[in-house]
């Protein structure tokens, strides 16, 4: 019998997303094995990137795999999956052992690659995250676990990503002892998300509602943007009052605090500010 704390030996994950649940079950199992996807072209020398997963495998010594559709693990147990880019085949999943993934809403809401974000978007008022076993359906296999908590109007994006993995820490006990009670999803009422394009992260047209709302929901896979005099300057965070810098909506204006402008590193206002006086 596998010790409870080892039940995940296998991790699928391929973006810094996944990094602090590596780390968490790294710590409860060093023998972990990380599968991840192939070093892509990036940059401006177009020169093969390894993602934040393959690096923190090298830089821990952890056994590593790149992922490919025909591979069959036969050491694995049980496999967590957080983060992943690629899509299982169905004959991926026929040939290996359970893949449980984490999705970052209560399922059957908010299908897709970007929950959080379009929770945010939509003003939802609760958040939450569901633990599921992979089947060949987009984001539609027997729960395993799931946890609801609120959605602040304060909140952005990196918050509910830290608070879904310190409740996904506190839980982990009773998730592990939950693998052999799955529970069938209504998809019924689903609903899915969209793959965001980057104009769908500028700000100039919308209303200050809006606006706010990317900001917050785009802080991690962002920023939203605006354009101000044809540069872009990249917004992190906002506050309700000037800092010096006014962005005009088209009700009104943003305030932003924490700006990259095009070609600068990321400040704040006021010291943009008081370089360009």
């Amino acid at each position: 019998m596998v010790s409870q704390v080892k039940m995940f030996n296998y991790f699928f994950g391929s973006d810094e997303r996944s990094i602090d649940y590596l780390k968490f079950l790294h710590d409860k199992n060093k023998d972990i094995t990380v599968v991840t996807t192939v070093p892509v072209k990036a940059g401006r020398g177009n020169k093969f990137k390894p993602n934040a997963i393959e690096l923190f495998s090298i830089k821990n010594n952890i056994n590593l795999k790149y992922f490919n559709q025909n591979d069959i693990y036969e050491d694995m147990v049980n496999a967590f999956c957080v983060s992943f880019k690629s899509i299982f085949s169905d004959n991926f999943l026929n040939n290996n052992q359970d893949i449980y993934n984490l999705h970052l809403s209560l399922l059957p809401k908010y299908k897709g690659p970007s929950p959080v974000e379009t929770q945010i978007l939509k003003g939802e008022s609760k958040t939450g995250y569901t633990i599921f076993k992979i089947n060949k359906y987009v984001d539609a296999g027997p729960v395993m676990f799931s946890n609801e908590m609120s959605l602040l109007e304060t909140h952005y994006a990196s918050d509910i990503y830290n608070l879904i993995f310190k409740d996904f820490i506190s839980s982990y006990e009773e998730i592990i002892n939950s693998a052999n009670h799955l529970e069938n999803q209504n998809n019924i009422n689903d609903t899915f998300t969209k793959k965001f394009k980057k104009q769908d992260l500028c700000i100039n047209a919308d209303t200050i509602e809006v606006a706010l709302n990317k900001i917050r929901a785009f802080d991690t896979i962002g920023p939203a943007y605006y354009v101000h005099n044809n540069k872009i300057f990249k917004i992190h965070k906002y506050a309700m009052e000037s800092h010096g810098l006014d962005f005009k909506l088209s009700n009104g204006y943003v305030y932003p605090t924490e700006i990259t402008p095009e070609g600068k590193s990321k400040m704040g206002v006021v010291d943009y500010v008081r370089g360009i006086k």
